[in-house]
């Protein structure tokens, strides 16, 4: 069914996108970030017509500045394009909100949107060379991360996501940003960041198993487990249930007692 996104504003979309990221529907990103990107830009031309003309400039009652909403929907979209696979189609999104330099009057809070999208345009580039197999960016990624630390937790997720895929490792990785991760995990154990922290505990599971550390990614498993019943995330509940059920052979009789005690609190 289509999706209608008739009647919605700007910050309406923007709340839209973030939910449809959060459960992963990224065809309904698809849809979402187009609408907002067209009502952003019909906005930015009604403005510029009227400062040509010496009318007052309309506001459309804008949370943020309107570089923002420009930034944020090529970006989502381009994340959605990148989750399904669509490489190309994922650059040229980069491409559009790399320099959003080129609109007109923007002031200091625009100017810190252009940079922040300019900067966000350089990780999600090393992104998909990852996703491609290009291991050979990992050191600049790494980099990048140490420099933008609200990135460490998706760029982590990405680069095992890439090692589980392409079997290289990755250790060095999880050891470097172990402590600020562990530091962070209030944090994102939240419903609003619920997606990371979950996916971290169950790509690193998954990564630890196909490199022979069963034991390690049992416990981790089990933890996730406990993690997504206590936040009710049925997604995540689901993939590291599957997870350990492919690992249940060489589990240790406490790991399953642990694993069968969550099943049973789920039955009560």
């Amino acid at each position: 069914m289509e999706l209608d996104l008739n009647g919605f504003n700007a910050d309406s979309l923007v709340q839209m996108l973030k939910a449809s990221f959060t459960l992963e529907n990224w065809d309904s990103m698809l849809l979402i970030a187009d609408k907002l990107y067209t009502e952003i830009n019909t906005f930015y031309k009604i403005n510029q017509q009227e400062q040509l003309s010496g009318k007052r400039v309309s506001g459309f009652g804008l949370n943020r500045n309107i570089v923002y909403y420009f930034g944020y929907s090529m970006c989502l979209k381009g994340i959605a394009l990148e989750k399904l696979g669509r490489f190309n189609e994922a650059r040229d999104c980069i491409a559009m909100y790399k320099d959003l330099g080129w609109i007109n009057g923007i002031d200091a809070e625009g100017q810190e949107e252009v940079n922040y999208y300019r900067e966000i345009a350089k990780g999600n580039q090393y992104i998909i060379e990852l996703n491609e197999g290009n291991v050979s960016v990992l050191p600049d990624y790494l980099a990048f991360l140490r420099n933008t630390k609200e990135e460490v937790m998706p760029g982590v997720l990405y680069i095992l996501d890439s090692a589980i895929k392409y079997r290289f490792n990755v250790d060095h990785v999880l050891e470097e940003f172990s402590e600020q991760i562990t530091a962070m995990a209030e944090y994102y154990e939240t419903q609003r960041n619920i997606r990371y922290y979950i996916d971290y505990s169950y790509l690193k599971a998954r990564y630890f198993s196909i490199n022979d550390r069963i034991d390690d990614a049992l416990n981790i498993i089990v933890q996730s487990l406990a993690t997504s019943v206590k936040l009710k995330d049925d997604r995540g509940f689901k993939k590291s249930a599957a997870l350990f059920e492919t690992l249940r052979g060489q589990a240790t009789s406490e790991q399953l007692d642990k694993y069968l005690g969550i099943m049973k609190y789920i039955l009560d």
